[in-house]
């Protein structure tokens, strides 16, 4: 069985009905890399293609949510995003990283966030529920010298769910 969607074209399974789907979108000067799946179509609604179609075609909206989601993080007292922040400019090469941080206002918290590169957003439409992880946006400070990722996962709505680091 297939799916087709306007946006997405046809979306094939596999035997096991696992659905998937990628291709890159542009945000600002660079590729990012987007993906869809669900280990059942037969749990994948229109709507949830449609609301997904909808945030990839507002990228840079559905980036700086997520910007704002880590901005907020931040004041937390066990903030996963300070956590992150600390140990990449701790770990990483002081050269690595001046050439990563291209804000400087003062502020390196700030800055880093600023900074930081979208790599990929994953959509899973089988998540249709709220508080569901229905998207995962994965940012990296250089991606070409470390594997550290600072994830933030959000929902149908795009409201943040969780954010995690990735090793």
């Amino acid at each position: 069985m297939t799916i087709e969607h306007d946006f997405f074209g046809i979306l094939g399974s596999d035997d096991a009905g696992e659905v998937y789907w990628s291709d890159t979108a542009e945000l600002g000067d660079q590729d990012v890399q987007i993906d869809l799946s669900s280990p059942d179509e037969d749990s994948v609604s229109t709507e949830a293609l449609d609301i997904a179609a909808a945030m990839v075609n507002a990228i840079e909206e559905l980036d700086s949510q997520a910007r704002e989601s880590l901005v907020a993080d931040l004041s937390k007292e066990a903030s996963v995003t300070s956590a992150y922040i600390t140990t990449e400019l701790d770990e990483m090469d002081p050269e690595v990283l001046d050439d990563a941080m291209i804000w400087d206002s003062g502020d390196k918290q700030i800055d880093f966030l600023r900074s930081i590169q979208l790599q990929r957003i994953g959509f899973h439409p089988h998540h249709f529920r709220r508080e569901e992880h229905f998207a995962v946006l994965e940012y990296s400070i250089s991606p070409d010298d470390t594997d550290a990722l600072l994830v933030v996962t959000i929902d149908v709505q795009g409201d943040p769910v969780l954010i995690t680091v990735e090793q």
